[in-house]
């Protein structure tokens, strides 16, 4: 199946959320999103299983919308990031909701992975910890079959027993042959099972971060030979210091880079790999440029 997003725009009232937003899902892969609070990660996630609507763009699967094409709705499974729907039912009720859409739910994996997980189907879902009711969740949208799957903040505030079940569960979902599209704050367990992560800005870009046409964010660790120089280049947003050693993250070219670092006052330098948090960081520190 082609999964593809396309110039996906959102605005609420006179704030742009998603700006022309357009990349591509593959089964069998895990993609992450990643970016600040308030930065989109919902409402791109939202626009694309239909809660919301697009100003403009498109969700594609095969080259059909959900627009156009209801039905398709079927091969898509969302995840919020509370799965509080049902907390005045029971969770024995959550596959009746589910078969509405879903008419190949699987109903045998959805209560052996109950009883897997001890969660009570008898008990009243609002009895469950938030770390119960994720599991909970992901077990249900497994269960419906759905081949491009929608994971919102899954590991926020999980504790690591729980983290550790609900990445086997995505990594079991990706082996499957399933398009996994999650977003996160935890950023390190993220990276470790993601096989493409995208960075969505608060102003509503997204960043592949393992695109080396688009993204030139360098990490570089400068000794300086008395001090550390501050703003000595609009490119050079300084993350760390101490004493005589700076760590900077620049937005720059390689010839441009270069230049950066030709001064006399820099006693020696190494470049790093940067890791996705640091994007947190660029950001933040263009804001305050």
């Amino acid at each position: 199946m082609k999964i593809r997003a396309n110039n996906i725009k959102k605005s609420f009232d006179d704030k742009m959320v998603l700006d022309n937003i357009s990349f591509d899902l593959e089964e069998g892969m895990i993609t992450g999103l990643v970016g600040r609070n308030g930065s989109g990660k919902t409402t791109l996630l939202k626009c694309l299983c239909g809660i919301y609507d697009m100003d403009h763009g498109s969700f594609d699967l095969d080259g059909k919308t959900l627009a156009k094409h209801p039905k398709l709705i079927k091969n898509i499974g969302f995840l919020s990031d509370r799965f509080d729907y049902f907390n005045y039912y029971k969770v024995e009720n959550i596959p009746d909701f589910y078969r509405v859409i879903y008419d190949g739910f699987d109903t045998s994996f959805f209560f052996d992975e109950l009883k897997r997980q001890k969660i009570d189907a008898n008990k009243n879902v609002r009895n469950f910890s938030k770390g119960q009711k994720n599991i909970l969740g992901l077990i249900t949208i497994l269960s419906t079959g759905a081949r491009v799957l929608l994971i919102d903040e899954i590991l926020d505030g999980m504790d690591v027993l729980n983290k550790k079940e609900i990445v086997s569960y995505l990594l079991d979902a990706k082996d499957s042959g399933k398009a996994v599209f999650a977003s996160s704050h935890e950023l390190d367990q993220l990276a470790g099972i993601c096989d493409y992560i995208y960075y969505l800005t608060i102003d509503g870009k997204l960043i592949n971060t393992s695109d080396e046409n688009i993204n030139k964010l360098k990490k570089v660790q400068l000794v300086f030979k008395n001090e550390v120089k501050r703003g000595f280049a609009k490119e050079m947003i300084l993350i760390n210091e101490i004493g005589r050693v700076a760590t900077f993250l620049v937005n720059a070219s390689d010839s441009r880079l270069k230049e950066l670092l030709d001064r006399e006052d820099i006693a020696q330098y190494d470049i790093l790999t940067p890791k996705i948090e640091d994007y947190f960081y660029l950001e933040r520190g263009q804001e305050n440029a």
